[in-house]
Formats: C-alpha cells, structure tokens, sequence
C-alpha cells in the first residue's frame, strides 16, 4: 500500500510535469476534432496484441504446461486490468497463482515462467532498439545506442551461459558463495541462484521454437504501433510507422519505472518525452494522441478486464489478498 501511495504522489507529480510544456486547450480543441471512424481499428489492434501475447505464452510454457489459449487470452486480459488499476507488477503475481492453483503448478515456479515470459519482451526491445536507432533519425545521443547495444550483448551471453553451459554456471554460483561471509546469505544466493538455473531451462529450446516466439513478439509490438499509428491518423496527423515502432519499443522500457494506478502522469510524462522529445512531433498533437489513447485503452482493459474476471471465474479477492500479504 506504501508503495501505491508513493506511486500515485509520483504521478501526481509528473501530471504538473506534463502540464508546463503543453497547451491544455489546444490539446482539448484537437481531440474534439477526432475522426471515430478511424478509432475502429485501435480496438481491433488492442485486441489483436492482447491475442499475440497469449499465443506468445501458449508456446513459451508448451513444454512445461498445456493450457488452452482461452484462458490465457482471458488470464492476459484479467491481468492487463490489474496492472492498469494496481501497478505493482499485480497481473504478473496474478497470472501466476491462477497457473499454479489450476493447473497444479508450484506458485514460486509458475511465477519465473510469467516474469521469465516478459523478460522475453525486454530482449525483444534491447535487441531492436540500437539498430532502429542507427536507421530512424532521434534526438538520442550515439553513446546511449552504443550501451544499448553493449547491454544486449552481455545479456545474451549471460543467458548463454545459464541456459547452454548449465554446469559452467552453477561453478561459478558456488565459487562466488564462497566469497560471500554471511552463511545465510550464502545460503539463499545459492537457492536462489540454483531455482533461477533450474527455471532458465524452459528457454532450453531449438532454434526454430525461439524464432517463433521471438517473430510473434514482434507482431505483437507491431499492433501496439498500430494502435498508435490510427489514433495519430484519427486525430488527422500521419505518422511513419516505423518511428511508432520504435516509439512502442521505447516505451515498453518506460515500464521499469514506478507508476501511479491508471498509469496517471506517467502514461502523459512518457508520451510527451517520446514523442516531441526523441521524434520531434509537436508537443500538444503528442499528448492530444497519448491521452486519447489513455481513454481508449482504459475503455478497452476495464471492459475486456471484467469480461475475463467473469469467464475465468478468477476469486479477485483471494487474489490481492495474497498479492498484497506477499
């Protein structure tokens, strides 16, 4: 609860941030211009990259767990509504006590499988954001692409290391325990660090089952571009859908930081720094487009949220009792 307190003051914050570099009214006047028609396709896209992470899913636990693509559909849309409302990671916890309390699943296990699923999405982005960064012209500076670059690569290695040379790894875990003083510190790195082995294993996969989870990630960051893509076409501005691309990839990094319930201030703060920050498009169209958005996807994540809460049969209560006990 703390930690939601501080977060909602953190949004609070970025709101009077975002205020001083925009025109309210001028932002107001543009959304009350907005083509409907052209909105149609939003929620179509928001649908079809909630229907693109459960299928992402689907074949990430295959060889661990069957579970039907309706639930993981439905499972994606329940939890999507908890992060908007409670952004503390609640969706990921929730996804995972409803994997283990239905499918008999370890918690602490169904759990590395879901952040492990997300971790996905992050190389995804390090793995695409230097190279579009070298081709798409930004205000980024060349030593940020350069790190970029840098942490991708060592990221992969270390992957390689505890996926494919899992003997190499754990010699390296018991020889940096000893180096460790406190025994029961040492005691919990080696736990932790064996579990976080044994769980890596699921990425233990032919090259041909990492492409398509890794090809269906990036149709899944495409139809976010697309929402993004006919809601700036809906407020009459054309943009490349390669910078929204980009933009999306960006944006997904912004999920690390701490943000208030609804994403309030943080949603706005980010857009505007992206978009009129890195890209150059006028700053009170960006936010016009980012708040519109807003609407939109808080329609869409209550709606398809309590749809999926319904059809699952999810014990909502149950559930954040336990999200918040832990």
């Amino acid at each position: 609860m703390v930690k939601i307190v501080l977060n909602t003051l953190l949004g609070i914050v970025l709101v009077f941030v975002w205020l001083k570099f925009v025109n309210i009214s001028e932002i107001i006047n543009t959304i009350s211009k907005v083509n409907v028609i052209n909105l149609l396709p939003v929620f179509i896209f928001i649908f079809v990259a909630q229907f693109l992470r459960s299928v992402k899913l689907k074949i990430f636990l295959a060889p661990v767990k069957k579970i039907r693509l309706k639930d993981l559909i439905f499972l994606n849309g329940a939890a999507t509504m908890l992060n908007f409302l409670i952004p503390i990671r609640a969706g990921e916890i929730a996804k995972g006590i409803y994997i283990s309390k239905n499918y008999e699943t370890p918690l602490s296990r169904a759990l590395v499988w879901i952040f492990l699923d997300r971790f996905i999405d992050f190389l995804v982005v390090l793995a695409l954001v230097g190279p579009l960064l070298l081709i798409i012209p930004t205000s980024i500076p060349d030593s940020i692409i350069f790190i970029t670059i840098i942490i991708f690569t060592m990221v992969i290695f270390f992957l390689y290391l505890a996926i494919f040379q899992v003997v190499f790894s754990r010699k390296i875990v018991s020889f940096l325990s000893k180096l460790l003083i406190v025994n029961i510190i040492k005691l919990y790195f080696e736990r932790i660090s064996n579990f976080l082995l044994d769980s890596l294993s699921i990425l233990k996969r032919k090259p041909q089952e990492l492409l398509l989870i890794f090809g269906v990630t990036l149709l899944a960051f495409g139809s976010d571009a697309s929402i993004w893509y006919f809601t700036f076409l809906a407020l009459d501005s054309s943009q490349n859908f390669l910078t929204l691309y980009l933009a999306q990839l960006l944006s997904a990094l912004t999920y690390l930081i701490p943000a208030a319930p609804g994403y309030v201030g943080s949603a706005e703060a980010s857009g505007l720094l992206i978009f009129s920050g890195v890209f150059g498009i006028d700053a009170n169209l960006s936010s016009a487009m980012i708040v519109l958005f807003h609407v939109l996807t808080l329609i869409w994540i209550i709606t398809f949220g309590v749809i999926s809460v319904y059809f699952l049969k999810i014990d909502l209560g149950s559930i954040l009792k336990r999200i918040f006990r832990k």
